[in-house]
């Protein structure tokens, strides 16, 4: 009788009659050392700077997230953002001043990843050459020992991203020379459209895969991280992949609001739901019915593992978290490998 159930059993699985529940393991790990960084944002200081302060031994770098332009084409350093440059200061490890593309109108709203931005500063050798001295002049009044460049939204536009690869080399060469390090970080598609200089460290952001422009589901899965790793092998020197923590709350098909890892945690306390490991990415999901149906997904220490392991697996040892603030400890801890 045992052996019987055991091959009806065994018949119910083969038919679909057994869910996975369980994610699968990534190809076999190397056992070789790895490093992460981590974003703090200057709209959440405060938290991002506690949990900075908590693991600043287990981290290879932070990025003070960040320095943004006005509509006459100024770079804006908001309060928040010379705080964490003064506060992380104190700390051993290297601190980054990011510099991304949005543009602050007159009445306080924002153009974020403005396309205008990047062909007015980038298209013409006298263009490029006037925004590196304005990113000079950054540099000397922040007395910043490294400068990330975070310019989004070329699509697919392969004449703009060639003249940002002129300004790459350009501005790299300008830093070096000065002793300030460069990262710049780039939209996951990016090897497709431009062949990108040596020197900087590249970093790529490994989420998007759902969000704003899409319906409930994770920042990243296991297979969009895997062909991410093939593809980024192209982009040459010191590759880091960037993960995205928490997640986002879906009204139907829209997002209702982003989410921290805490945030998403208080939301399933609030709504009495438990949540569930998808093993496709290693995300959590949840689903709540009530008048609307509503749905999270997030991603926890756990997920960030996954992500982390299915790309060391790929060859890469170096990882960014974009962000620190609203996440657990215990999260942060099994991500950083904090001991």
């Amino acid at each position: 009788m045992k052996a019987v159930l055991a091959v009806l059993l065994a018949l119910l699985c083969l038919l679909g009659g057994c869910a996975k529940t369980a994610v699968e393991p990534a190809p076999e790990v190397p056992d070789t050392p790895y490093a992460c960084s981590a974003w703090l944002p200057y709209w959440d200081a405060d938290a991002a700077l506690e949990e900075a302060s908590a693991f600043s031994d287990d981290l290879e770098s932070l990025v003070c997230f960040e320095a943004f332009f006005d509509e006459s084409g100024e770079i804006v350093l908001p309060p928040e953002s010379e705080t964490i440059l003064a506060q992380t200061r104190a700390y051993s490890v290297p601190v980054y001043l990011s510099l991304v593309n949005d543009v602050r109108q007159a009445d306080g709203s924002f153009v974020q990843k403005s396309r205008d931005f990047l062909e007015e500063n980038l298209t013409t050798p006298s263009a490029r050459s006037a925004h590196i001295a304005q990113i000079m002049r950054l540099i000397r009044s922040t007395g910043v020992g490294g400068l990330e460049i975070d310019y989004e939204n070329f699509k697919k536009d392969t004449e703009l991203w060639s003249a940002f690869t002129v300004f790459l080399r350009q501005l790299y060469a300008i830093l070096s020379h000065n002793g300030i390090s460069l990262r710049v970080v780039m939209e996951c598609g990016a090897p497709k459209y431009a062949a990108f200089p040596e020197g900087p460290v590249y970093i790529c952001m490994c989420y998007n895969l759902y969000g704003y422009h899409s319906g409930p589901g994770p920042k990243a899965d296991i297979a969009f991280l895997r062909e991410l790793g093939e593809s980024w092998k192209a982009v040459p020197g010191e590759v880091h992949m960037a993960f995205a923590s928490g997640g986002f709350l879906w009204a139907g098909d829209k997002v209702e609001k982003a989410l921290t890892e805490q945030a998403a945690a208080q939301w399933l306390e609030a709504n009495r739901a438990e949540p569930s490991r998808d093993p496709d990415s290693g995300a959590l999901k949840a689903v709540v019915r009530s008048g609307k149906k509503h749905t999270v997904w997030y991603a926890d220490g756990e997920t960030l593992r996954i992500w982390r392991d299915t790309l060391r697996s790929a060859g890469y040892s170096h990882f960014d978290l974009f962000r620190l603030g609203g996440n657990s400890s215990d999260s942060l801890a099994v991500f950083l490998g904090a001991s």
